[in-house]
């Protein structure tokens, strides 16, 4: 019986992670007449997570000798990988969940079996011809790196910490563009994430939304070149006093991670190349909270400000902290059929006191929030998504002002 190990590779999608290949290492040489077929192999997710179907088959859309990270190798005669395409459905394959607070987590249970059914076998370098013997792949809490591929975010950097004066410790990703120097000195932005990524697992910030693409080709071309800081919070943005059980009755107060969230962008700056006049945040949700208390405690700071589907109720905040940011490029973004956080208790009343002070912000207002790629349908109409999840325009730079993407706007903010 022929022996094998894999792994599982994950990527970002509008509605979060999914895993999408599969790479199977054999404990001998095949031989590549072997003739590989999609229909030679059963691939059955396995899991306990609550809400979770107990096991589910993916289909398999495609399968070739490749190398170790999934690439397709057409010249080795004895190749030691084959790879699994998966074909892409939404919430299959999806590796983490929810249990109890609304936080994501890599699955607990997540066991990913790959079988070859009967009647096919696999060719060895020696001519012989074997059948393979069950893979299992289990996800393991994340914890376990041999089990995992995570292509996109393979140049940034996950394993980061920084203390405050104030004695709160995050972690963070960060990305640094090969072309920053003394000289060419880049922008930093930065993304603060959801009420659902908190924790100390910055990969979790970069795959409970699309913030992946950040790190991406087009995203890197437009900026020429940016810094990207994720900061993760131990808790919840949106916690306005220590030991609290929960944030919702926040009514503008300040974070009480507001300073020690400032130190540490004010450390990423001094340690990195970036340049000071093109500092720009932003964030979704609990995280648009938190880009709000940044910029009106510090709106000199920052060259611009992209807050999504924002969670700072304005209600409290005084004529003069609200004129600090008038005169700050702003670029606001959310769904009117928002359902989380209220237009008409959020953005609205925020916007409109904006206005009347002649502040000229530019806003993405959308009717709802559905799949704009052309792959995904229900009842003949494009999937719609929950009306909260705004940023997938965003993180597809779908918003547009007088025909100027919000990436390309991004890479124009200066001070």
């Amino acid at each position: 019986m022929l022996q094998s190990k894999g792994k599982m590779e994950i990527r970002g999608f509008d509605w979060g992670p999914n895993i999408t290949r599969l790479i199977i290492e054999f404990a001998e040489d095949t031989d590549r007449k072997t003739e590989l077929k999609p229909e030679m192999f059963q691939v059955t997710e396995k899991r306990k997570d609550k809400g979770f179907p107990g096991e589910i088959d993916r289909k398999v859309s495609d399968v070739y000798f490749s190398d170790e990270f999934g690439n397709k190798d057409e010249e080795t005669p004895n190749p030691g990988f084959i790879t699994l395409d998966l074909e892409l459905e939404i919430f299959k394959g999806f590796p983490f969940y929810m249990e109890g607070v609304p936080v994501n987590k890599w699955s607990r249970s997540l066991c990913v079996n790959v079988s070859l059914k009967e009647g096919f076998e696999i060719l060895l370098k020696d001519g012989k011809s074997e059948k393979m013997a069950d893979v299992n792949i289990s996800l393991d809490e994340g914890k376990n790196p041999d089990s995992i591929y995570l292509p996109e975010i393979k140049n940034v950097s996950l394993d980061n910490k920084f203390t405050g004066s104030k004695g709160h410790t995050f972690s963070y990703a960060s990305y640094c563009p090969k072309s920053a120097s003394n000289d060419n000195k880049r922008p930093l932005v930065i993304w603060i994430h959801g009420l659902g990524e908190g924790g100390n697992d910055p990969r979790i910030c970069l795959y409970g939304n699309k913030v992946v693409s950040l790190v991406g080709e087009e995203f890197q071309k437009i900026m020429g070149g940016a810094y990207v800081l994720v900061p993760q919070c131990p808790t919840y943005w949106m916690q306005y006093k220590e030991k609290m059980e929960w944030v919702f009755d926040n009514n503008g107060q300040d974070s009480i991670y507001l300073t020690d969230l400032k130190e540490l962008i004010d450390d990423f700056v001094l340690s990195n190349y970036v340049d000071k006049d093109r500092i720009i945040v932003g964030g979704c949700s609990n995280g648009g909270y938190m880009t709000m208390d940044l910029i009106l405690n510090y709106p000199d700071y920052f060259a611009a400000a992209y807050p999504v589907c924002e969670a700072f109720i304005p209600d409290n905040l005084s004529y003069e902290k609200l004129a600090g940011i008038k005169n700050l490029p702003m670029w606001f973004v959310y769904a009117m059929n928002d359902g989380d956080v209220i237009p008409s208790k959020y953005e609205e009343p925020l916007l409109k006191r904006l206005k009347e002070m002649g502040c000229n912000y530019k806003l993405s207002l959308f009717e709802d929030v559905h799949d704009t790629s052309g792959k995904f349908f229900k009842d003949g109409e494009p999937l719609r998504y929950f009306g909260h999840w705004s940023w997938i325009y965003f993180f597809n730079n779908e918003c547009f002002d007088n025909g100027i993407s919000i990436w390309q706007w991004l890479s124009e903010q200066k001070k």
